[in-house]
């Protein structure tokens, strides 16, 4: 199931003959982005032209993410890899962010009909193949620095005034961030309902379930992903999760921390956005990337990510890049028919 996800030919979306069955296709890019937990917290409904996102009522991460920022973050990195894949195959119209308009209803992206390979938009083709190899990368990361003039081409993607990017290559700084990263993750876990919470989106390496964390993904051996559960629910594993968090961000030799001028719905489906694109365009090179967020979320300590940066902008992502020899089973995904509104 998970090489069907995986192993997509491109080739068979111009044997398609409805526009329907190829929003279909281009969601099995979509639903390949990363997100809080791996709840895949999205729901489509699929028009004549376009493809209607809301989030899902019934995927609940209170503990963890109580304003719904991590939520919007997940929907904003779905929405950027269907609209690569719409891009490359030269069906995509526009998108409207419908927030407040109906319940649940996050945006929605429109298509135009085509049929013809001439059409293909190369620039977005290379983008397209590194998302179903895009992988969160836990462990230790190589002493090897990323070269500048890739950073300098990659902070381009972002064109939005409202948004920030601050690429950190200072290992004083890795230090103090990788510190509060740990930090955050004490804090975070001398709450029981977080513990409780946290053990049950994280599955053992044979489970079946498609939502959630296998121990694999962790690297985790076996024995370990059916005890970790438990241990997290009913101990508090703060200081050595803290300690292991610490150990692989402090080994990377870039963190990237996106900001934005405000707190809101918009702000972060677009900050989602801008974090997929970032972590593909790392990818494509070749560097790896490993998301942390725990110094964003907990308390006030976003203000001491401000201080390092040196600005007043609000930190709402942060990821590691770096070299990591280590291809791990991926994480599983839920059906795409499950996820679609008749």
């Amino acid at each position: 199931m998970e090489n069907y996800l995986r192993n997509i030919n491109k080739e068979l979306f111009f044997e398609l003959k409805t526009l329907e069955k190829k929003i279909k296709f281009l969601l099995r890019y979509a639903i390949l982005a990363p997100s809080t937990h791996n709840s895949q917290p999205w729901l489509f409904k699929i028009t004549s032209n376009s493809c209607k996102i809301y989030s899902n009522s019934k995927i609940s991460i209170k503990e963890a993410d109580p304003l719904g920022r991590d939520l919007y973050i997940s929907l904003g990195c779905l929405i950027e890899n269907l609209t690569i894949a719409a891009k490359y195959f030269g069906v995509y119209e526009n998108i409207i962010y419908r927030l407040n308009e109906e319940k649940n209803l996050v945006a929605e992206v429109f298509f135009k009909d085509n049929q013809k390979k001439e059409n293909i938009d190369r620039n977005f083709e290379k983008l397209l193949e590194v998302i179903p190899k895009r992988f969160n990368a836990r462990g230790l990361f190589e002493n090897k620095k990323i070269e500048e003039e890739v950073l300098k081409n990659i902070v381009l993607v972002n064109s939005d005034k409202d948004l920030r990017i601050d690429f950190i290559t200072e290992k004083e700084k890795i230090e103090k961030l990788s510190g509060l990263t740990a930090e955050g993750l004490k804090i975070a876990y001398l709450n029981s309902a977080f513990r409780k919470e946290m053990s049950g989106w994280i599955n053992n390496n044979f489970s079946s379930k498609k939502r959630g964390i296998p121990g694999y993904a962790l690297r985790m051996p076996a024995i370990l992903s059916f005890i970790i559960p438990t241990l997290i629910k009913f101990f508090n594993l703060g200081k050595m999760l803290a300690k292991l968090n610490y150990q692989s961000m402090v080994s990377a030799p870039l963190v990237c921390v996106i900001s934005a001028r405000n707190n809101s719905p918009l702000t972060w489906l677009k900050i989602g956005r801008l974090s997929e694109r970032l972590m593909l365009e790392f990818n494509l090179t070749g560097v790896k990337t490993s998301i942390f967020v725990a110094a964003v979320e907990m308390d006030d300590l976003y203000k001491k990510i401000q201080t390092i940066i040196n600005s007043e902008y609000i930190p709402q992502f942060l990821f590691v890049a770096g070299y990591m020899d280590f291809q791990p089973k991926f994480t599983p995904r839920e059906p795409l028919e499950n996820k679609i509104i008749k």
